[in-house]
């Protein structure tokens, strides 16, 4: 049988047989509130919160939703450069339709006439001339197009002359044929980014910022070049290096803020610090600063042409 509750004070509900007053006055006076329960209760009975997790957390989906809404930019960007295209397509066919589209030619109605006998003879003479001009004309055409093929097969017969390769084209081959192969091995990868985010990152650092570096199948990093603001902190810090005690110990740790901040995928941080290939840190610092313009003169040289 189910009990019956009534409300005896603001706070407080009583359920089963009715109490006189001077139990129900006891009762107010000794019946613990809600806050009185949770202040008795032990440590134990709570689940602890990490509030410094539950903000990296937050933090990250804040910068999936930035990066979603900057992938979303980019492809309604993309796609309205796409439409124009589409429509001045549209507009440039329609003109060169315009053009060709010639009103009808209405052809005159042939007049016959009757001729003489002599103007007869007159016009065969000139028949007969006319042939004998366009014979000896194609005599003519004939003798100049034999002059041509044989040319064409003299000029055919003659050997190239072998030309050496410059260096440069040498190295351009090589550094595409490289480009294809860290191409091919990044398109393999499971969590590879997609185009719009590729997009996304070329809207945000520039058109030509973003790189790409292969140290084997599965060891694959995209990253950003240095700005020229960037790199004047980076000089700021290094000129406190020389009067340092640690500077070496500081000088790393540079090296590992600059790859953490510039390496875009895959999602790196201080555990891969820990346990990324030996060499890979200074590797990846030494080509972020190449790809940021700092050369050796002899790569400079190499860059370099006289107009």
């Amino acid at each position: 049988m189910a009990l019956e509750g009534r409300k005896v004070t603001d706070n407080q509900v009583m359920f089963g047989e009715p109490l006189n007053e001077k139990a129900l006055e006891a009762l107010k006076k000794r019946s613990p509130n809600g806050s009185d329960i949770i202040r008795s209760l032990p440590k134990t009975a709570f689940i602890p919160i990490d509030i410094e997790k539950e903000q990296k957390v937050n933090i990250q989906l804040e910068k999936e939703a930035a990066e979603l809404k900057k992938v979303a930019a980019a492809k309604e960007k993309k796609q309205r450069r796409i439409e124009e295209k589409k429509r001045r397509s549209v507009k440039k066919q329609q003109e060169i339709v315009e053009k060709v589209i010639e009103k009808p030619v209405v052809e005159k109605e042939k007049v016959v006439k009757e001729t003489t006998i002599l103007e007869n003879i007159i016009l065969k003479e000139e028949e007969d001339s006319n042939k004998n001009n366009v014979q000896e004309n194609t005599e003519s055409e004939l003798k100049t197009m034999d002059l041509e093929a044989e040319l064409e097969a003299l000029a055919q017969e003659a050997k190239p002359v072998e030309r050496e390769v410059p260096i440069q084209e040498l190295q351009q081959e090589a550094e595409q044929d490289m480009a294809s192969q860290i191409l091919s091995l990044l398109k393999n990868e499971k969590d590879k980014p997609s185009d719009e985010m590729v997009e996304a990152w070329k809207e945000k650092y520039g058109r030509s910022a973003i790189h790409a570096m292969a140290f084997g199948e599965g060891d694959i990093y995209i990253y950003h070049h240095l700005t020229r603001g960037e790199w004047k902190k980076i000089k700021h810090v290094m000129s406190s290096l020389k009067d340092s005690a640690n500077s070496e110990e500081i000088e790393e740790k540079l090296k590992e803020k600059v790859c953490l901040y510039c390496i875009l995928w895959p999602s790196v941080n201080d555990d891969w610090l820990e346990y990324c290939k030996a060499g890979v840190l200074d590797s990846l610092y030494q080509m972020i600063l190449l790809n940021s313009g700092f050369l050796t003169p002899q790569q400079a040289m190499l860059l370099t042409t006289q107009l």
